[in-house]
């Protein structure tokens, strides 16, 4: 968790910071670090042609400065607290900095099958909900996160060394998640024995059967290597997630409207060509894991319905003094309408 300043010494730090871009401004270049860790390639890959296109549309007045691949850190904790704490202007990350702000909206957020597809999460960040969580986050930590594109991750699938093709199928089964309150109670209410293990241990704890499943978007999948001990890949599309460019809010606010109004501009370029390559790299790993010996469980033929009749209620209720009221239900109605 971010730890907090004075109010004394972040007046202080804020008039000190404000004024050295008021000087750098006066030079006719604002310089500036975009951070990340490169958790995802095709992110990475994204912000690059975002930096590009800021530069070359602010005809070099503004000039992003790149430590994308970990040179800052590789910790995402610690970088989040450092884009709190204004050590650098933009972070490319995922949603670690809403889950500190908004326990009670990011537990809901990270229940299976909160979302259905990667439009319904758009439109989430596209409402006014959307709008009061980024508010409150910027109250919260003084960051602003660009909510108008993100960058959509390909949805996470199951795969086990069994057949899992309704919710019957995965009791007691050894599972493991990653550290996220919603994401462990969720399968819990599933009935798997959820099992916690590091990523970079992983793939051992498959192979030796300390665990004996998973679950993560494909691209982790081919990156871990675990289509090597997994032999079944369900295609449940249970989670969906993205990443952000955040931005330090006392830095952003120094911005012309033009130059946020560039900066904009670039995102949702750089952004939507991040999402067509996603759903195209989900398709050839899709086909390269099946060409690797998987066998492959299409949704159609898993009973997802089960999973959401058992896990939906027994969170409702387990967290109903933890959830805004009615929050469940408001996401449910920002399904894309079907034609």
């Amino acid at each position: 968790m971010i730890k907090r300043l004075s109010a004394a010494i972040i007046a202080a730090a804020l008039g000190m910071y404000v004024f050295s871009l008021a000087g750098q401004a006066e030079a006719g270049q604002i310089s500036f670090k975009m951070v990340g860790n490169n958790s995802s390639a095709l992110s990475t890959e994204a912000t690059r042609k975002i930096a590009a296109a800021i530069g070359e549309k602010s005809n070099g007045d503004l000039k992003p400065v790149l430590y994308l691949e970990g040179q800052l850190g590789d910790n995402d904790e610690d970088l989040c607290t450092g884009v709190s704490e204004g050590n650098y202007e933009v972070l490319l990350n995922a949603e670690m900095l809403f889950n500190w702000a908004l326990p009670d909206w990011m537990s809901l957020f990270n229940m299976a099958f909160i979302f259905d597809s990667q439009q319904h999460l758009q439109n989430f960040w596209n409402s006014d909900i959307g709008s009061d969580l980024t508010g409150r986050l910027r109250e919260k930590y003084n960051v602003y996160a660009y909510i108008k594109t993100i960058a959509l991750r390909g949805p996470r699938y199951l795969t086990a060394n069994r057949e899992i093709r309704g919710v019957a199928d995965i009791e007691g089964v050894k599972l493991r998640t990653p550290n996220n309150t919603g994401v462990i109670a969720s399968w819990k209410a599933a009935g798997a024995n959820v099992t916690p293990v590091a990523w970079g241990e992983l793939f051992g704890a498959l192979q030796s059967g300390i665990v004996s499943a998973q679950e993560n978007p494909l691209a982790n999948i081919e990156q871990a290597g675990l289509f090597q001990v997994q032999k079944y890949l369900m295609q449940t599309e249970h989670q969906y997630t993205n990443f952000f460019l955040y931005f330090y809010g006392p830095w952003w606010e120094t911005l012309s409207p033009a130059h946020q109004a560039i900066i904009g501009e670039a995102i949702d370029a750089g952004f939507a060509w991040h999402n067509e390559q996603v759903n195209a790299e989900d398709e050839r790993l899709l086909a390269s894991f099946k060409d690797k010996g998987m066998i492959f469980i299409p949704k159609n033929q898993i009973d997802i319905e089960s999973f959401k009749k058992r896990i939906v209620p027994a969170l409702l209720e387990e967290y109903k003094e933890t959830y805004p009221a009615g929050a469940y239900e408001r996401i449910q109605s920002l399904r894309p309408r079907v034609p």
